[in-house]
């Protein structure tokens, strides 16, 4: 029985910028928006579904003139609201509207210390963002930063978490930017499979700082340290299930479309629209979602099938794979767990002494870690 408990709402793809990274290539608001009533609507039947959870997004949300009557009535629904914005347009104003509209937390966009994060986005966005951050925190509101990591911003990550603490900021959340809207441009920026590890290497040593780090769901699975970063966040045990869109994760976009998951824009998996069916119909359908609810360990490829927790993980973020290889079933080589893998790989392939494998593969074998086991075997079998 899926049941949802958390959503995304793209309540518009109008937007003050430009990025050279946005995955929506968002630009000017489109002629098929929900209008406001239409908006209450679906706060409404989210209400009626038992939402407990819910983001607005955009394009850039505070473009939209009825952000905040959208995100009150959400609240006085008893669905817990936050908002991601660029920051460009908090003011005074805006302040006022998060508090009255009982916002619980307003997340800041930001990709790199100023020189980057301006190139990225917007000349003099960065020191909007900055000032933004010191009046919602002098308001007291609940501030989180995301960043999406790239070849551009990845070396300034420290420098990044020294500024965000400072500023107070309560929790500091890591995507990867992925090939996919304006970014898919830039294959360039797109970081290694390899770059993972040292993204959460990073979040780990920072635990116990003063900033929190979240992992999204494009980094992990299954290597000790992410573990640890996630249980950290959570106060938590732990473990990856599998990609949640359709099964407890909805998107919503613009015009009312009903999506698994708003980062994966392909129109043919849309499951319906509220102008046309409830969502409490769309949802409960059994031909909605179905890429990803029928989804089994057995349509995937590579080292993902082979996996010891594929069973389990499914392959990790279904985005990460179809943007990165175009399918669902491909494997994910963004996965940490993957890296480490074959890591171990290379390196015991390089190992020309047969008893320096024998001894990995003895270790292995005592952990029962099926997988480096089997390639420990494999790669001392073809050595003799």
């Amino acid at each position: 029985m899926n049941k949802l408990t958390t959503a995304v709402w793209e309540i518009t793809m109008g937007c003050n910028m430009r990025c050279k990274h946005c995955g929506s290539s968002c630009a000017e608001a489109l002629p098929d928006e929900l209008n406001t009533s239409e908006a209450l609507g679906v706060c409404d039947q989210l209400k009626d579904l038992g939402l407990k959870v819910i983001t607005l997004s955009g394009g850039e949300p505070t473009t939209r003139s009825d952000w905040h009557i959208i995100a009150k009535r959400l609240v006085d629904n008893g669905i817990i609201t936050s908002i991601i914005t660029n920051g460009w347009l908090i003011d005074e104003n805006f302040i006022h509207n998060a508090i009255t509209s009982g916002i619980r937390s307003v997340c800041l966009s930001i990709d790199g210390l100023e020189k980057t994060h301006d190139f990225i986005r917007r000349s003099g966005s960065f020191n909007k963002s900055i000032k933004a951050l010191k009046e919602l925190r002098k308001n007291n509101i609940s501030t989180s930063v995301i960043t999406s990591i790239n070849k551009e911003n990845i070396c300034e990550l420290e420098e990044l978490y020294q500024l965000l603490s400072d500023l107070g900021v309560n929790s500091w959340q890591f995507q990867i930017a992925l090939p996919m809207g304006n970014f898919a441009k830039r294959p360039e920026w797109l970081i290694e499979p390899q770059d993972i590890l040292s993204i959460i290497d990073f979040a780990y040593n920072k635990i116990g700082g003063k900033l929190l780090i979240v992992l999204a769901d494009c980094i992990g699975y299954y290597s000790n340290k992410d573990i640890k970063v996630n249980e950290n966040f959570l106060n938590d045990n732990w473990s990856w299930t599998g990609c949640g869109a359709g099964k407890h994760v909805i998107g919503i976009l613009h015009n009312g479309d009903i999506v698994a998951c708003t980062s994966i824009r392909d129109k043919t998996l849309v499951a319906g629209n509220i102008r046309e069916k409830s969502l409490k119909s769309i949802w409960e359908s059994p031909d909605s979602f179905k890429w990803n609810r029928n989804f089994d360990s057995s349509k995937l490829k590579g080292f993902c099938r082979e996996c010891r927790y594929t069973e389990r993980c499914l392959g990790g973020c279904s985005n990460s794979r179809y943007c990165i290889n175009g399918s669902f079933e491909s494997e994910n080589r963004y996965c940490a767990y993957n890296v480490e893998m074959k890591k171990w790989k290379k390196y015991l392939e390089s190992l020309n002494d047969i008893s320096e494998i024998d001894n990995v593969i003895e270790k292995a074998a005592a952990l029962k870690h099926q997988d480096l086991y089997k390639i420990a075997c494999e790669i001392k079998q073809s050595k003799l």
